[in-house]
C-alpha cells in the first residue's frame, strides 16, 4: 500500500510540473505574439446584439495604441490610444467603444495597468473603476485560473487573475498573467466580451 501512495504521489508531482512547464511555455508564446500588427478578436455579447470586436496592435510599451472595428451588427471602428501614465497607475476602465479616435490618461482600455496588477499580486486583490474614471470604485477579489484561445490557429492555456466584485451586477475581470502585457482576456460586467484568438500578420 506503501509504494502504491508513493507511486501516486510521483505521479501527480510529475503531471504538475509538466502543466506548469506547459503553461509557462504558452504564456511565452502568448507573449510573443503580441507585437504590431498582431490581430485580436474578441466575441462581444450584449442584451440585444452578437458581434466580433477585432483590435490591430499599432504601439506597445509605455504607451499603447491600437485601432479596433466591429462586425455586423454594430460596425464601428476607433483607435484607442492609452498615455504612459495611463498604462503605469490607472485604476479605471474604459469600456465603451465610441466610433472616432481616443487618448486615455486616466483608463485603460482591455489591458490592466501596473498599479492593478501589483496590487493582484501583493494583496490578492485591486480597486477597480469599472466603467471609466467617474465610476465608483469596486473592490475586486481574485482567484487564479487558466484562460483558452487560440494564436495563429493553436490553442494556448495561459495562466492568469479572475477578479471578481459588485453585487447587482457582479461583475468579472480576467487579466493574463504576463509583466509585459496584462491583457483583459474576458469582461463580464452586464455585457461580455471574451478573447478568441491573436493572429500575427
Amino acid at each position: 500500500m506503501k509504494k502504491i501512495y508513493v507511486i501516486l504521489i510521483a505521479a501527480f508531482s510529475l503531471a504538475s510540473l509538466h502543466t506548469f512547464a506547459q503553461d509557462l511555455a504558452d504564456l511565452e508564446t502568448f507573449e510573443k505574439s503580441m507585437k504590431p500588427g498582431a490581430e485580436l478578436t474578441y466575441d462581444v455579447t450584449t442584451k440585444d446584439k452578437q458581434y466580433k470586436l477585432i483590435v490591430t496592435l499599432k504601439k506597445l510599451g509605455d504607451e499603447i495604441t491600437f485601432s479596433w472595428k466591429t462586425t455586423d451588427p454594430d460596425n464601428k471602428s476607433g483607435t484607442v490610444t492609452m498615455t504612459a501614465g495611463a498604462t503605469a497607475e490607472a485604476q479605471a476602465l474604459s469600456n465603451i467603444f465610441k466610433a472616432g479616435d481616443v487618448k486615455l490618461d486616466k483608463e485603460t482600455c482591455l489591458w490592466a495597468s501596473k498599479q492593478v496588477t501589483n496590487s493582484i499580486s501583493t494583496n490578492a486583490q485591486a480597486s477597480l473603476k469599472i466603467n471609466g474614471a467617474s465610476d465608483t470604485a469596486t473592490v475586486m477579489g481574485n482567484t487564479i485560473g487558466d484562460f483558452n484561445f487560440t494564436i495563429n490557429g493553436n490553442i494556448v492555456v495561459v495562466p492568469g487573475s479572475e477578479l471578481q466584485g459588485g453585487t447587482d451586477p457582479k461583475y468579472t475581470i480576467d487579466i493574463l498573467e504576463s509583466a509585459k502585457f496584462p491583457l483583459i482576456f474576458k469582461l463580464d460586467i452586464g455585457w461580455t466580451a471574451v478573447l478568441q484568438e491573436i493572429k500575427n500578420p
